[in-house]
């Protein structure tokens, strides 16, 4: 019997224009980040291009934020802000391991102010407290 108090879910979304850099060349691109309290620890990043179909990637809530300050991550998703003339607002996104992963730059403001959203409803290691446990206890039985 779940005895975790009934809190309902709330889903927190920021569109914004994102800018694809290849070489000296940046494009612009939207994204949608996506979080729901039902499930705390990810964010659903969706890249619209144009002509393209859509592009998903669930990257970490604290890796997203912990990118806004210093180099974060490994393998396929690193974060970190960006540095030069020009560039200290915003903060570079690289998915994928080897070439040609895809450079993004996010403005920094703009992730930062939704982040604390997030963290608003549901603070840092208080996750757990929102996961659905008997799921993953289903998932171990069946094995």
């Amino acid at each position: 019997m779940d005895h975790r108090p009934h809190v309902p879910e709330q889903d927190l979304t920021w569109t914004t224009e994102i800018h694809q850099v290849r070489t000296r060349l940046r494009f612009p691109l939207r994204a949608t980040f996506q979080w729901s309290s039902g499930d705390p620890l990810g964010v659903e990043v969706t890249f619209h291009p144009v002509g393209g179909d859509d592009v998903t990637w669930l990257i970490g809530r604290d890796l997203l934020a912990r990118g806004l300050r210093t180099l974060a991550g490994t393998g396929e998703v690193r974060v970190r802000p960006c540095a030069g003339p020009g560039r200290a607002g915003q903060v570079l996104l690289r998915l994928g391991t080897a070439p040609p992963y895809a450079l993004l730059l996010v403005d920094r403001a703009g992730l930062e102010s939704w982040l604390e959203k997030t963290w608003a409803a549901v603070p840092a290691g208080a996750e757990a407290e929102r996961l659905d446990w008997e799921f993953f206890e289903g998932l171990l039985a069946d094995r």
